[in-house]
């Protein structure tokens, strides 16, 4: 960037240029006397080499990081301000004290200190070398040229004027001083551009500039000494110009702008520069010995600078062998630096392939192994003697020949060119290795001329990828594929039949009675269980089925190449085969069964999600069928399933929209026929449907767990209208029943609801009768033995509903707190016809009076299934006899009759 200010420097260049003309037209017109032209000459002349001074000094001041400059913009600033000194003083004595000044004035001082401040400026620019002996050689090449110049100037110009002159000698001699040191100058100038073409020097310091002012400078002095010397010369004379336009040019380059610094680089080449001087010293002694045999004329002086002129070659020669030397051993110290960093590279090199898990191979086009690293013997166990001038596909298999043979010729058709493959190594003590290369063509580099194949042992990592592979597609515990695996080879099978008559089909199985085994006898069992159901059913299938676990008890099973689906029922009877013998764990003899679905499809007709989907909807069929024969899928199976989807989804907006009710089923005394209770069930009026069947979305909800939310309702409805009922027939005391499904009860929190509804509702805890069917008690007992528990320190009563249909025994009734059995209605209709059998219901009515429980039977139709309970002794009873299940208003009429009288029951 600019060193200046762009104004002030465009100010200053534009002043100086301005400065120079006027000045220069003034010379050339000479308007007014001589003491006007000497006093404007003076006054140019020193203002401008001030300004120049100024600048270079700002310039010097402003450069960072580069002593060289600094230095350099500071002398050339000194040599401007000395000189514009002088001639402030010599025109003062010319105008002023109108006098001509002493042999050696104060403008004689401030010109020499100009002079010699100038040469150090031009020596510091000229001596870019970086050792002592090749700065003094600069230097010394410099006086040799200054030398040659001034004998040659001597002979032809200075010489014969000094003689003809007549002043004294001192006049002579400090006249004689400017030219010579001019002389220097300019060869110092030219040396310098000479030297300094390259922008290494540019970049720092404008070098034109500079040598130019030097040349124009040191040409009008010149001009001055031989206008003195001859005595025409006087103050205000054209050649001031010359001096003018030096420092115009010097303040023109002190505000030019730095460039961005390059490299520092030398164009004129060594031997170049160290010629240079003989050049110049053969011109000068040749035209010293010519001119003198031209003129006739010989003086003592011409010989003084020859022997100058000797006595420099020889201390330039002495300057020079030192330089020689220097460089000789810097250059000795950069070899051997060098060798040595070779060295420890090529050992770094060779540790780093010989300690690398990489074995480093090179062969020729044909495969002929050329090199191996010895880190094959580490890596693959081989001497390295064994593998030279074998050839690489000697080291493989078959089908790693073949993409080796491939790899080699691709590469070597391509310079620089790379493969990877993967390839089976065998060795001779049989070991196969899984090896990973990377083939890379290097025969057109002239230090290697081979192809490089690094090889690295990847068989754990092969391994390793091998069994994340395995575990991602199949089941951890019996090793069979999994859902996502299944799903793939179904999708290829549908793919692979797109032609001909074959199907593809889908068995799907559940075991039959697997939670309870796992619920009885333990997760440990279970998995032994699923273990070896899994090893049966492979035995069973043929090598191409696929068999899949897909997640619990879930197998499913691939059958390709059928071409009728009896074939499918073929495959599920050798299934039942296999599963119907005993499976023997831990001395326990488990059989198990399972419910199985087929779906097969011609090809392009289902998808492989659909089919899977429908063997599983057969699946659902056979289960519910219970006769262990797979059911085949049927498009009517998918309708239901449609129609079980928009059921769900309808019946969560009833809930949502509070659209379920509640009625109420009454239960009489057998004996006295006084109403003593009722039970609430939950009944969904639909718009479209008319009255939804409990039994077809109570198993909806009990599956998508919306049976919380509907029991919740339920027993607050339930709790609060038996309130409403104790306030409306104090006389009256109703039992309120409300059926408790297994998912609620399993909530531990259950208990909280209860008494929470009780508690807002104001309902008595001895009037709710909580009913559980006896499966909903054998689940996770000791969970449900603390819930009933609480809710019996509470006052709650507890029913068994359906009581004789599940697992009936003395010692669950024994531990849990239970009040009253409801005998199923199934039992009940035995009691009339002509084959009346009333054995089953007189033993659980006498159950129940051993143990102190209330009975209510259920389902009641007939008048001779109520005489057969009252004369087998149960307490109470309810059904379609009595009354079908209403409303809560149909119920409160009930309840205001009751609290008149006693109503007899029907005849």
């Amino acid at each position: 960037m600019s060193m200046i200010r762009p104004g002030l420097r465009t100010f200053l260049v534009v002043s100086a240029v301005l400065g120079c003309l006027a000045v220069t037209v003034a010379f050339i017109v000479r308007p007014g006397s001589p003491s006007a032209q000497a006093w404007l000459s003076g006054v140019a002349l020193s203002g401008t080499a001030t300004l120049a001074g100024l600048a270079c000094g700002v310039r010097a001041i402003r450069v960072k990081d580069d002593t060289r400059s600094r230095i350099t913009w500071l002398c050339f600033g000194g040599t401007a301000l000395a000189w514009g000194f002088a001639e402030f003083s010599a025109a003062a004595y010319d105008v002023l004290l109108r006098r001509e000044p002493p042999p050696f004035s104060l403008a004689d001082v401030g010109f020499l200190v100009a002079g010699a401040l100038l040469v150090a400026g031009l020596l510091r620019m000229t001596m870019p070398e970086r050792n002592n002996a090749a700065r003094a050689r600069a230097v010394v090449d410099g006086l040799l040229i200054s030398a040659a110049v001034l004998l040659v100037g001597w002979v032809s110009v200075l010489g014969p004027t000094v003689r003809l002159n007549e002043t004294g000698f001192g006049d002579k001699m400090m006249l004689l001083v400017y030219p010579s040191g001019d002389i220097a100058l300019i060869t110092l100038a030219t040396y310098l551009v000479l030297r300094t073409r390259g922008d290494g020097l540019k970049a720092v310091l404008p070098v034109e500039p500079i040598a130019a002012a030097v040349v124009v400078f040191g040409v009008a002095d010149c001009a001055f000494a031989y206008l003195e010397l001859i005595g025409e010369y006087r103050s205000g004379h054209v050649v001031d110009a010359g001096w003018l336009s030096a420092y115009t040019l010097l303040l023109i380059a002190a505000v030019m702008p730095q460039h961005r610094r390059g490299p520092e680089s030398e164009v004129v080449p060594r031997q170049i520069g160290l010629l240079l001087p003989y050049f110049f010293i053969v011109v000068a002694i040749t035209v010293s010995l010519v001119v003198p045999e031209i003129t006739g004329i010989r003086d003592e002086t011409t010989r003084w600078i020859q022997a100058g002129l000797i006595l420099l070659m020889v201390v330039r020669q002495l300057f020079s062998m030192q330089e020689n030397q220097t460089l000789a051993t810097g250059l000795e110290h950069r070899v051997t630096e060098r060798t040595q960093e070779l060295e420890v590279s090529h050992k770094r090199f060779q540790a780093l392939i010989e300690n690398s898990s990489d074995v480093v191979m090179m062969v020729d086009r044909e495969g002929r192994i050329l090199y191996v690293s010895d880190s094959v013997a580490r890596v693959f166990g081989v001497r390295p003697d064994i593998w030279l001038d074998s050839n690489i596909r000697e080291w493989l298999d078959d089908a790693s020949t073949q993409k080796m043979n491939e790899a080699l010729a691709t590469t070597a058709a391509q310079p620089l060119g790379t493969a990877t493959l993967e390839a089976l190594a065998v060795f001779p003590d049989g070991r196969r290795v899984t090896i990973e290369n990377t083939v890379t063509n290097l025969l057109d580099d002239p230090a290697v001329r081979a192809i490089v194949v690094n090889s690295r042992d990847i068989s754990e990592r092969r391994q390793l990828e091998d069994e994340l592979v395995h575990q991602a597609f199949h089941d951890s515990l019996t090793g069979l594929a999994n859902r996502a695996l299944f799903m793939d080879r179904v999708r290829h099978a549908m793919r692979r039949r797109v032609l001909g008559p074959e199907t593809v089909g889908v068995l799907f199985l559940d075991l039959d009675g697997f939670k309870e085994v796992n619920d009885s006898l333990g997760h440990a069992t279970g998995d032994a269980l699923l273990v070896d159901v899994a090893r049966r059913l492979t035995s069973c299938l043929r090598p191409g089925d696929t068999i899949a676990r897909l997640g619990g008890d879930e197998f499913a099973i691939l059958v390709e190449g059928a071409l009728t689906s009896s074939e499918f029922l073929s495959v599920a009877s050798r299934i039942s085969d296999c599963l119907e013998a005993a499976i023997v764990i831990d001395g326990r003899d488990l059989f198990i069964r399972a419910s199985i679905g087929i779906a097969s499809a011609e090809v392009g007709s289902v998808t492989a999600d659909q089919l899977i989907r429908n063997a599983d909807l057969a699946m659902y069929r056979a289960k519910e069928r219970q006769d262990g024969e797979p059911a085949l899928y049927d498009p009517s199976m998918h309708s239901s399933l449609v129609e079980r989807l928009a059921l769900e989804a309808e019946l969560r907006k009833a809930i949502a929209d509070h659209h379920l009710q509640v009625h109420y089923q009454p239960t009489y005394v057998l004996e006295t026929g006084d109403l003593v209770g009722v039970e609430a069930l939950v009944r969904w009026p639909h718009a479209e449907r008319g009255m939804v069947r409990p039994d077809l979305f109570i198993p909806i909800a009990e599956q998508t767990g919306l049976i919380h939310e509907i029991g919740r309702f339920v027993l607050r409805e339930a709790c609060f209208q038996g309130n409403e009922w104790a306030r409306l027939a104090p006389s009256v005391p109703l039992s309120i029943g409300v059926n408790v499904s297994g998912k609620q009860l399993q909530r531990r929190d259950f208990a909280d609801e209860v008494s929470e509804a009780l508690a807002e509702s104001g309902l008595p805890a001895d009037q709710l009768v909580l009913e559980m069917t006896e499966s909903v008690l054998m689940n996770d007992t000791d969970s449900t033995m603390a819930t009933l528990k609480s809710l019996k320190a509470m006052g709650v009563r507890v029913a068994i509903d359906d009581f004789g249909t599940g697992y009936s025994s003395l010692s669950y009734l024994h531990r849990f707190p239970v009040d009253i059995l409801k005998i199923d209605r199934s039992f009940v209709d035995r009691l009339s016809g002509v084959d009346a059998e009333d054995s089953l219901v007189q033993s659980i009515v006498q159950l129940g009076h051993t143990l102190q429980l209330e009975t209510i039977a259920e389902g009641i139709e007939e008048h001779s299934q109520l005489q057969a309970l009252r004369r087998l002794g149960c307490t109470m009873a309810q059904g379609y006899h009595f009354g079908r299940p209403g409303p809560a208003d149909t119920v409160s009429k009930l309840v205001v009759e009751a609290s008149a009288a006693v109503s007899p029951l029907p005849a």
